[in-house]
Formats: C-alpha cells, structure tokens, sequence
C-alpha cells in the first residue's frame, strides 16, 4: 500500500503535532507517523514548564512567543492549553550564578520580558512560604512564566490538524527513509510506503536512529529523568510558582492539590527506555529537604520517568538536512515550552522560504562549522 502527501512528520510529539496543525493550516497535506501514541513519549512525560528566562537570544524570544501562544490557544487551536502564569523563581547559590543570571535579567529585559526582576534571599523566601533562603546568593522571578498542560497542548494540535485535513498514524514506526535521484521521496513503515515531497524529523529521543535512515549523523542523545507527585498536604499553595533550586537542579511546582517535584542528574543515564528507578528518590529527598523542608511532611503518590533528547549544547537541531529532509529535535528539556513555537516558524520557513525569526543558532550544521551559542540556564 502507499500513500501520497506533501509532507510526513516522523514524530507525534507536542514539536511534530504543532508542525502538522501549522503546515495544515497553510493547505499542505500532512501525514504524522509516531511509534507510539500521539504525545505519550518525552511530552507526556514533562513538567509543562513555559519560561522565557533563557541566557540566548533566541531561547527569549521563543519563550516569549510561546506564552502569547499559549494565551491564546483556545482561540487558535480550539482547546484550552490549561496555561498558568504562576510565574519562574530561579534559586541561586554561588556569586557566579548570580552574575550569570544578572547579565540574562538583562537581556531578557532588552528584549521585552519587563516583569523579570532580581530577588534578594529573603524575597525569595517570602514568595515560597517553608523555603530555606539563608545560603542562597539571590534569585530571579517572572510571574508571566508558569505551567501549561502537555496532553492538552498536544491534543489540542493534533486534534485541529486533523479537523484540517492531517493523517496521524500511531503505532507506525518509520523503518526506512527512500530517496530518488539524491532527493527524499518518502518513507516506509512495516505495513506501507508514503510517498513525499518533504520530510521533517520530530522524533526526540529517537531522532538519532531516524536520521541514520536517511544516512545522517545526528548529534541527539536521550537520557533518562525521573518527575514524582505528592498526595495533597497543608504546605502546598496553588499559588507557589515553579520553584528551581538551579545549583541542584531540584525543582518542585503545585499539582493538583499536592506537589510535582524533581531533579536532573549529576551524571545523566544515557538510555532510550523510559522505566522509574525508584531509587532516585533517595538521592533527590536529601537536596529537597535541604531547599524546603515540608516536603518532608508529603507522601508519593507516583512517579515516572522520561526521556531528554540531548545535544552537545543544549540547543535544538532545527532547520534542512538535505533536499526533501529537515528536522526539529534535540530540544534538551525544552520541548514542550518551544514546540508551539517551532511548529509555527518552521512551518513558514518550509511554505514561505523563510522563518520569522533567523535560526540560524539551530542550524543541524553547527557543531561541524564550530558557531555553536550553547544555552546555559538548563535544569
């Protein structure tokens, strides 16, 4: 069997399915391929963090268009995206870190995010009720940033691409990418061939073993990171914002009426199989105690794990590999809060000849030509 389309997406993630809703949108006809179900790898398993406090250039902006996206997503898309600007505290440590995220207040505020403002310890303390605030060197605040929903987000996508026109196929794994005359024309599942002018790689922690079909060398590696949810406790204030602890990397924000909270590895697990290690808590409760102390008062509910797709320099892979081939992967955490984003100026780019915005930082041959601008503020 074969079908035809203008483009096919390898990846039904929150990246793949707002690229289908956006070139959809634009009249292509979209056919989106994932191995497992629509929004069920790394976006089902994130925190649903959106914040423009970045140290590039490119990360701010994208952050900042994501919330005027989210804001009005219902409008657009037609679902709500459950977004909550509850706001982003960075917790700092070392003077270097202040100065570090001093010098990004900066720029962020040159580029227009005007609520971002430096924090003593003691506002810090004051903002998250129970936090420990005497070893920290200051922090950072933006109320616009917040949380917003994955399964929502992505549903809400898919759920419009396919009102206009789009072909989602779960449960079909790509097993070759074909080419005619040096030019991509389509790819092949084990049940059929689709025929395309274009193909864009969305695969997150699996766009390494994509681009190896089509004979590319992709510098994405997944890693394992673990998120877990409290029962509800007297603590816990709906109103808290994300909370990051930024030299431990543990972060912690309300869920429900409990407490989601996590932390990234010293050493991350370089693995493709999502499974909890439950033993992870006892690495992470030290450091939690330490930073806000009541969480001690809380019992797990669950917890799960996921996967990062990783580069060298914590930024995405976004642009043409070749003719027919292009890729938007490698986000390194950031992926749910950047796919509305990239999904729409990707889309532009490939109808348009143009993206709004240079992406140039993103371009897949960057580390070949040495101009990486690497992204520092990663939890």
């Amino acid at each position: 069997m074969t079908r035809r389309a203008d483009v096919v997406i390898v990846g039904a993630g929150v990246v793949g399915c707002s690229l289908a809703f956006y070139l959809a949108r634009a009249g292509r006809q979209v056919v989106v391929l994932d191995r497992g179900a629509i929004g069920q790898g790394s976006t089902g398993a994130c925190a649903g963090g959106v914040r423009a406090q970045f140290s590039t250039e490119i990360n701010i902006r994208i952050g900042i268009q994501a919330k005027r996206i989210l804001a009005a997503f219902e409008t657009q898309v037609g679902r709500s995206a459950d977004f909550r600007r509850v706001g982003y505290l960075f917790l700092l440590t070392t003077a270097e870190e202040r100065t570090q995220f001093a010098e990004a207040v900066r720029l962020q505020r040159h580029l227009g995010v005007d609520d971002v403002v430096e924090l003593t310890p003691r506002q810090a303390g004051e903002l998250v009720p129970g936090l420990r605030s005497d070893d920290l060197s200051g922090a950072t605040f933006c109320p616009s940033d917040g949380l917003a929903g994955p399964n929502e987000v992505t549903a809400g996508y898919a759920t419009a691409a396919r009102r206009l026109g789009a072909l989602i196929l779960e449960h079909a794994a790509v097993t070759a990418v074909s080419r005619r005359a040096g030019t991509i024309d389509g790819v092949e599942t084990a049940h059929e061939r689709i025929a395309a002018d274009e193909v864009v790689i969305c695969a997150g922690p699996w766009t390494a073993e994509v681009g190896a079909l089509a004979g590319f060398t992709l510098l994405v590696s997944p890693s394992r990171r673990h998120i877990f949810t409290t029962q509800p406790f007297p603590a816990v204030r709906r109103t808290s914002p994300m909370t990051i602890d930024f030299h431990t990397s543990f972060y912690f924000h309300p869920e429900g009426d409990g407490l989601l909270f996590g932390m990234g590895d010293a050493e991350p697990v370089e693995s493709s199989r999502a499974v909890v290690d439950w033993s992870v808590l006892d690495r992470i409760v030290p450091r939690a105690a330490h930073r806000w102390p009541p969480l001690l008062e809380a019992r797990i509910k669950t917890g799960w794990a996921g996967l990062y797709e990783n580069t060298p320099d914590a930024q995405p892979l976004v642009g043409p590999l070749g003719p027919g081939l292009w890729v938007a992967a490698g986000f390194s955490g950031h992926g749910f809060m950047m796919g509305p984003v990239i999904g729409d100026w990707l889309a532009r780019w490939m109808t348009a000849g143009a993206s709004p915005v240079d992406l140039g930082s993103f371009s897949p041959e960057r580390f070949a030509t040495g101009q990486s601008s690497p992204e520092h503020h990663v939890v």
